[in-house]
């Protein structure tokens, strides 16, 4: 995109370095010796990479789900397990009922606003679709809507951090009731066409890294890409205050074409009075000359004998209308992005899906509105890593943000967030996560210093 330019030397260089370790990534998985021949190997169908799309065309060994994503409300067009549909007895002619609940309680030992401050959050969804082929015999249809539930504490403002370490915690107000989605999705010609318009998170459909290419997107339940926190990875911080996504979902459409299992292409419209400051996501759809366009295309491949799943995706975004800055009106905004995802290889292929996944993230925007104007973020996670917790999961991520220099914001010049986690599955439904997290600089109080944070959060769905 015009004026998408690099800031600064450091900033140049860091770009090109991380697509060189992912290019280096790409090349172990694809070197990597299989333990079976692939005649014997019952491995993950191409189009499922890590996702967790349709596990029922996988051999019994992988029918389990890698990890939980960190925040799944931010990344998943619906929720939960279903297990309370079938408890009341009602997952039945089409219709589920399903949910989550995540709880979170964070200590913050150094650095920040509040060195010291304890903080916690709390998120309950319950969601409801009705698919209308199995309800009226309507081939491709699906009914969605969810009600979101919150109440948390400022936990990223209290360490300072403009990128965010923890994606559960809420942009203003800290109490939320609201209509978080309610869409209707209609796939045509053999699923090479869909549509879906409605109140939905944009940011389930794009620029997502923990998400395959968008096919049977009502199956996307369980992302496995990383169970990492840190809002980065869910939403991109070159976006933060015009993109809707968690908590403030907005109206809109999105149209996908997918001509194959290996390739899709996407376009949505949605309301963009979110940059002017209006909380979407507590109020209804207002088309008054702002409004945000996005669009994203990307590619899905396997590697070697062991049909280790990749994707990559590149998009772009474009805010209308006037807004205020500080340093008074802008007309409009613009961005872009890209996102990869690797699985570097299988501790065993054809019988598990314990092993190590990588995945990359890259965005840029010059405009004033937002803070972050350069990112670079990536991420490592390993699968069932201790004997008989093939459910758990450990990782590392990273996330680093060049932050707008206008003088005015008050701003550090970067930000750089390293978190630890370890995700345990207690029982079917029930994850516990512990994390640890340091941010270098953090970025929104210059005088703050570093922030060692430590997490931990229980997810169960319903």
């Amino acid at each position: 995109m015009q004026g998408i330019q690099a800031g600064t030397q450091g900033s140049r260089c860091l770009f090109p370095a991380t697509l060189l370790i992912w290019l280096a990534l790409i090349g172990l998985a694809h070197s990597q010796t299989p333990s079976l021949d692939s005649s014997e190997s019952n491995v993950l169908p191409e189009f499922i990479a890590e996702s967790g799309i349709d596990r029922s065309a996988v051999s019994p060994e992988r029918t389990s789900p890698d990890a939980i994503s960190g925040n799944p409300a931010a990344i998943n067009i619906t929720t939960g397990s279903g297990m309370l549909g079938d408890w009341l007895g009602i997952n039945q002619n089409g219709f589920r009922m399903g949910g989550l609940h995540i709880t979170d309680v964070n200590a913050q030992p150094t650095g920040g606003n509040t060195p010291g401050q304890w903080a916690g959050d709390s998120l309950t969804i319950l969601d409801f679709s009705l698919d209308t082929e199995e309800a009226f015999n309507w081939k491709g249809g699906l009914f969605g809507t969810e009600f979101l539930f919150y109440f948390g504490d400022p936990v990223n403002n209290n360490a300072a951090s403009v990128m965010g370490y923890n994606s559960l915690d809420s942009a203003p107000p800290d109490s939320r009731v609201e209509i978080y989605q309610l869409w209707y999705r209609q796939a045509l010609f053999d699923n090479k066409l869909v549509f879906r318009f409605g109140k939905s998170v944009p940011t389930y459909d794009f620029n997502n890294v923990a998400r395959s290419i968008p096919y049977t997107e009502e199956q996307l339940n369980i992302p496995g890409i990383s169970g990492a926190l840190l809002t980065p990875l869910y939403y991109s911080p070159t976006q933060i205050g015009i993109m809707p996504g968690y908590t403030d979902s907005a109206t809109g459409v999105v149209a996908t074409v997918i001509p194959n299992q290996k390739f899709y292409a996407q376009y949505g419209f949605f309301d963009g009075s979110l940059a002017t400051g209006r909380k979407t996501g507590l109020s209804g759809p207002r088309f008054d000359g702002h409004y945000i366009h996005l669009a994203e295309t990307g590619v899905n491949w396997t590697l070697g004998l062991d049909d280790k799943p990749g994707k990559i995706g590149i998009g772009g975004w474009y805010q209308t209308g006037t807004l205020e800055s500080i340093n008074g009106n802008v007309e409009g905004a613009k961005g872009a992005y890209f996102f990869a995802s690797q699985r570097l290889f299988y501790e065993r292929p054809g019988e598990s899906s314990n092993g190590l996944t990588a995945y990359l993230q890259l965005a840029a925007t010059n405009s004033e509105l937002v803070s972050t104007h350069r990112y670079v973020g990536m991420g490592l996670t390993y699968f069932g890593p201790l004997p008989s917790r093939d459910e758990d999961s450990l990782g590392f991520a990273f996330a680093y943000g060049k932050m707008n220099d206008n003088p005015a914001l008050g701003l550090r010049g970067q930000e750089s967030i390293f978190t630890w986690y370890y995700q345990m599955k207690i029982c079917k439904n029930v994850y516990l996560q512990k994390n640890l997290t340091y941010i270098n600089g953090p970025a929104a109080n210059p005088s703050a210093g570093d922030v060692f944070a430590l997490t931990l959060q229980a997810l169960i769905m319903f």
